[in-house]
């Protein structure tokens, strides 16, 4: 039997956000995660390394710290290269994740089927740039609020959590994007904390389970194998967070999930869509006859 779309563009509270956030996953999940993996694979892939590398060279700092407690170069061997480029590559990596699943669950709203790879890496290319200036602009404003009091930044991380899926979706500008953002939070600032909390407590803990109980294993042979400390926290790092970044996609399709109900409260293009396609399609289409 065909299996139902799932509308994206509906009115959904709390439980069939979550729902609906597995379902699509579980429906999708060949092809999403292909574009999730192709696409935002090399920025997960070299954070992941990069992220090793480093875990492996603090190893032998942290032997330093306890011989010389007092010694401040100390300082210069933890923020060092390697560092900086954790959360360079750490923040291109999630911006990269967001705007691929944002591309392609635009594009199945619109073709009302699957897209390609290509598809969403044509929509991909054309949103990554100003989408990573955009995430930048949002994490330094997230942590000027949580500098100048923590419920500020708690705000604003709610309500610019959507800021590229509605920059990919409605092809928006940076400043339009934001203004976006403020303009669907209106009256639906509880619903979404709820709902992004939830969601990421699901990334955090199943990605975070998994990932340490694969990088154990991998780790423990890694040791087996070099029998060296700092290679193998390394291994268990970079594996670690690899599957770490994989789960990440339930917290990205529930936030667009959220920003296609917050659209349809405020603007209702999706029952008007529906609507208009009344009777002109037959779900049964694409089912073959049996006799």
């Amino acid at each position: 039997m065909a299996q139902q779309k799932i509308y994206l563009s509906k009115v959904r509270d709390f439980g069939e956000n979550i729902g609906d956030t597995f379902q699509f996953i579980r429906q999708e999940f060949k092809p999403l995660f292909k574009s999730f993996a192709l696409i935002s694979g090399v920025f997960i892939i070299g954070a992941a390394i990069i992220s090793g590398i480093y875990q492996s060279q603090m190893t032998s700092v942290f032997d330093r710290v306890e011989k010389q407690p007092g010694d401040l170069s100390i300082f210069s061997s933890i923020f060092n290269l390697n560092y900086f480029l954790i959360i360079i590559l750490t923040m291109l990596g999630l911006a990269a994740m967001q705007v691929c699943v944002a591309a392609y669950m635009k594009l199945y709203d619109k073709n009302n089927e699957s897209p390609t790879l290509e598809e969403v890496w044509s929509e991909f290319r054309r949103h990554i740039v100003p989408a990573i200036v955009l995430a930048i602009i949002a994490l330094i404003l997230i942590v000027v609020g949580t500098m100048l009091c923590i419920l500020p930044g708690v705000y604003l991380a709610v309500v610019l959590a959507p800021a590229i899926t509605i920059m990919v979706n409605e092809d928006a500008s940076i400043g339009g994007s934001i203004s976006r953002c403020f303009e669907l939070i209106k009256e639906n600032f509880w619903v979404s904390l709820a709902i992004y909390f939830v969601s990421y407590l699901i990334y955090s803990f199943v990605g975070g389970a998994i990932g340490l109980i694969v990088g154990i294993f991998t780790g423990v042979g890694s040791y087996l194998t070099t029998k060296e400390f700092s290679t193998t926290a390394g291994v268990f790092t970079s594996v670690a967070n690899v599957f770490g970044y994989c789960f990440y996609l339930v917290f990205v399709v529930s936030v667009c999930l959220n920003y296609y109900s917050l659209i349809e409260k405020l603007d209702g293009f999706g029952m008007m869509k529906r609507l208009e396609n009344l009777g002109t399609t037959n779900p049964n289409d694409k089912i073959e006859e049996q006799y």
